[in-house]
């Protein structure tokens, strides 16, 4: 696995948990990063959770407290974005 160590003792959430979004959240979480988990799709929670990832309602996330967003390459981040990226963007 790719060990990321300029992330190691940050607070990051990954929104999107398809095979990219599961291997960026595992990568991290084995860097040292504590990591906030979570996809729209309960089916693509459950594949994250069967596979380590820990998961966390980031709509309900107070994003003052993370240190950054990585978001899965389908999630809308520029025209319309999604509402995670609105709420991170706000630091709400």
């Amino acid at each position: 696995m790719i060990e990321i160590r300029s992330r190691t003792d940050q607070h990051l959430a990954v929104f999107g948990l398809g095979t990219s979004g599961i291997a960026a959240a595992r990568a991290l979480a084995a860097s040292g990063a504590r990591v906030a988990a979570w996809d729209d799709s309960d089916s693509q929670r459950s594949a994250a959770a069967e596979r380590g990832v820990a998961l966390a309602d980031l709509y309900a996330l107070d994003f003052a407290t993370v240190d950054a967003l990585v978001l899965a390459p389908g999630i809308r981040l520029t025209h319309r974005p999604h509402a995670i990226v609105e709420r991170a963007a706000a630091g709400r």
